[in-house]
């Protein structure tokens, strides 16, 4: 049986959640285990626009396992990844992989 993690966006940006809904929906499988988009404030992973520092606020609401800071690396983030902008399907590939390794770890323990 796959494993399953959720994923989900602080942003307000419209644009933004589409663009994660459409890419997680691309790459969201393989190596037994599945992503998937949620709205959820229980999502296992936030992506986080650290551009709009107003989403840092927002992140006080997710009941989260995992941080990644799109744009550029915040080092205050706990548990941060973190994921260049513009996002791209090969970028959101590796982060999920390593992601999914650091869940699986920590599951186990």
């Amino acid at each position: 049986m796959a494993n399953t993690f959720s994923i989900t966006c602080t942003s307000t940006s419209a644009y933004d959640k589409a663009l994660f809904k459409s890419l997680i929906g691309i790459v969201g499988r393989g190596n037994g285990t599945e992503w998937i988009y949620s709205d959820s404030s229980k999502a296992d992973v936030v992506i986080v626009d650290t551009d709009d520092r107003s989403n840092l606020a927002l992140l006080r609401q997710y009941e989260h396992k995992a941080v990644v800071s799109y744009a550029s690396a915040d080092r205050r983030l706990p548990n941060t990844f973190s994921l260049p902008k513009p996002a791209r399907a090969r970028e959101l590939m590796q982060l999920l992989a390593s992601i999914q390794a650091r869940l699986e770890a920590s599951n186990a323990a």
